[in-house]
């Protein structure tokens, strides 16, 4: 038997240039910066940023299909403070 994609036991995918291993193919924005924020690969809290991918801008509870989208970087959502 031959396994496909979507039987593959773990998915990478890469948060500012960090790898970081999942056995799920999908899951939430906020999930991913929560794995990500575990790994090191962003500075603040996940509740202040949201996930930039190929395929568009991902807020918290928006699902993200691994396969599909599966390189981002993070971006504040705030407003950056001006001298």
């Amino acid at each position: 038997m031959t396994e496909n994609k979507d039987d593959a036991k773990e998915f990478v995918f890469k948060v500012n240039g960090i790898e970081i291993p999942t056995e799920e193919f999908k899951m939430t924005a906020g999930k991913i910066l929560e794995l990500a924020k575990a790994a090191g690969a962003m500075p603040g809290e996940p509740d202040k940023y949201v996930l930039q991918g190929d395929k568009g801008r991902y807020a918290p509870n928006d699902v993200v299909d691994l396969r599909a989208d599966n390189i981002f970087i993070t971006l504040p959502n705030t407003s950056t403070e001006v001298a």
